[in-house]
Formats: structure tokens, C-alpha cells, sequence
């Protein structure tokens, strides 16, 4: 997406050969860029992009429908590893932060996460988590998911920062849902169909009165 900007070509070829050579120079100079020729977006749609320079990453914490959910931006970027998403009805956004945190300190110390594997028993030794009853396991992102979980702020990073652009649907990233009523979440369902399926108690109480 930096073939959109309205800079010399000598200077786009300039931002594509930094993205290679030097993929953390390429975030301070496209970002000082942005702030220099495009102020009002960069301070409305870019202020993250200080705290990811300074740490590699930056969690995006957001509510949909009475759904929280947060994700990674840099994880890939920085790291070489998916972006992590974190959903769920019940959990705060300081609970998800922390989990993100936790997540991808250990992507920072190497570790990479797996899908299908069930994170649930290490999760439950951390005081913050140590309610957590179910599964806990990640999946791909699929392109259900770009309803339910709108990741708007991946698109433009990887648009604007590393020259990609990506397919509704097509993020690398990695989804975990936890304290779900039903899963997976239906394909192309809104969250709120979700949180609104019957439980299957509901409709039988008092049936064998």
C-alpha cells in the first residue's frame, strides 16, 4: 500500500528495499512519514505504533455485541509468529491483555504456539486464569471469523508498514475462544447469535414438575 501514498517512486522503492534490510528502521521512518504528510490519520488510526517499535508487539483490545476480544499486532512482524486473538463473553480487556502478554512473552523467548494444543492446564496456574474451566486451544483464522471479529488495525499495519495486502479472511493470525456456549462460532454468524443460542437447560425447567 505504499504504492498509494503520494511520494516519489524514488522514495517508494527507498521504503520497500528498508522493509527488507531493516524491518525496524522501516517502522520508524514509514511512521514518521505518516506523521509528517498524513497527521490527522496517524494520530487517529497509528498512535500504536511508538509502543510496538519500543516492545515488537502491541495488543488492540475491542467489544462487539457483548464480546470482548484482543489481538496482537506485530507478533508476525517482529517475531515471525501469527498474530494471537483472544475472544470471549465473560473475560475483561485487562484479563485478555494479560493473556496476550502472556502468550507472547513466551513468542518473544522463542516458543511458538500450536493448534489444537490445549493451553488450558498452563493457563490455570497463572492467578489471573486460574478460573478457566475449559479447553483452551487455538485455530486458524477463518474467513467466518472476519465477522465476528473485525481486525481492521492488522489490515492497515500490514498494508501501510510491510507492503501486504491481505484478504478478508486470509489474516495469520491465531484464534482462541474461551467461555463459549457454543463452538465453533457459526459461519458468518454475528456474535449476537451466538450469545443468544438457547443453553441446553433452557426450555426444560420444570418439565418433570
Amino acid at each position: 500500500m505504499i504504492e498509494t501514498m503520494n511520494i516519489p517512486e524514488d522514495r517508494k522503492q527507498y521504503y520497500r528495499r528498508l522493509l527488507h534490510e531493516n524491518p525496524g528502521r522501516n517502522l520508524f521512518e514509514r511512521y514518521s512519514l505518516f506523521c509528517q504528510e498524513y497527521t490527522d490519520f496517524a494520530r487517529k488510526r497509528l498512535s500504536y505504533i511508538p509502543e510496538l517499535m519500543n516492545k515488537g508487539w502491541m495488543p488492540i483490545v475491542l467489544s462487539d455485541e457483548g464480546m470482548n476480544y484482543a489481538f496482537t499486532i506485530g507478533l508476525e512482524y517482529s517475531f515471525g509468529h501469527p498474530e494471537i486473538l483472544i475472544a470471549s463473553p465473560n473475560r475483561s480487556a485487562r484479563q485478555l491483555n494479560r493473556m496476550l502478554e502472556w502468550f507472547a512473552q513466551r513468542v518473544e523467548e522463542g516458543s511458538r504456539m500450536e493448534t489444537e494444543a490445549d493451553y488450558g492446564t498452563e493457563l490455570r496456574r497463572q492467578p489471573d486464569f486460574s478460573d478457566i474451566e475449559s479447553e483452551a486451544a487455538f485455530r486458524h483464522y477463518e474467513e467466518s471469523d472476519a465477522d465476528n471479529y473485525p481486525c481492521g488495525y492488522l489490515y492497515s499495519f500490514y498494508g501501510y508498514f510491510a507492503d501486504r495486502t491481505l484478504e478478508t479472511g486470509k489474516l495469520p493470525i491465531l484464534v482462541m475462544e474461551l467461555d463459549f456456549p457454543v463452538l465453533p462460532a457459526p459461519p458468518g454468524g454475528r456474535l449476537s447469535s451466538i450469545m443468544g443460542a438457547p443453553r441446553w437447560n433452557e426450555g426444560n425447567e420444570g418439565a418433570d414438575a
